[in-house]
């Protein structure tokens, strides 16, 4: 499922001066997981099928100096987005047959990295950009249960904002 199918399932249009509650099932998750064909966000797929969670965090670094008279000071030296998936197996979904694909397990350096987009469909406004993908349960579970997957994206740099608008493909 791409992202632009999840907003029409959804059955509601981003609205970037909505106001009011929003809950996790709200917000999108999208990942390109191919070369061609999925040029702009609206086309990533997204990450949903048997996903049970997709948390974002912001992971902030800061530098502790002591100054005289002053005392202690804390700096905010930088700020890492940090989204984690967690879910069940569900063989014929394109983001975990990618994630999952032997390709992507033991993927290092650049070619684990992957484009996303996560955003809320309530207001369309989110983040994009590049992060690396690293699974670190493909399945988990005791006898008789569903088998579990975990991973977490770590973006790489500061993503841009981003604003969803069906008019211009995302």
């Amino acid at each position: 499922m791409t992202v632009k199918e999840a907003l029409t399932a959804a059955g509601i249009t981003p609205n970037p001066e909505y106001t009011g509650v929003e809950t996790a099932d709200d917000m999108i998750l999208g990942v390109q997981t191919e070369a061609s064909g999925q040029e702009t966000p609206d086309k990533y797929t997204v990450v949903q099928e048997h996903v049970t969670e997709h948390s974002g965090a912001i992971n902030a670094s800061s530098s502790d100096t002591a100054y005289i008279r002053t005392g202690t000071v804390t700096t905010k030296t930088g700020a890492q987005r940090q989204i984690t998936i967690n879910g069940e197996r569900f063989a014929g979904d394109d983001f975990q047959d990618f994630a999952l694909s032997n390709k992507m397990l033991f993927a290092t350096g650049k070619d684990a990295e992957v484009n996303y987009v996560y955003f809320s469909l309530r207001t369309g406004k989110g983040e994009q950009g590049k992060a690396v993908l690293m699974v670190s349960a493909d399945a988990s579970g005791g006898a008789n249960n569903p088998a579990g997957f975990s991973a977490q994206l770590n973006a790489v740099g500061k993503p841009k904002e981003y604003t969803y608008s069906d008019s211009v493909g995302g």
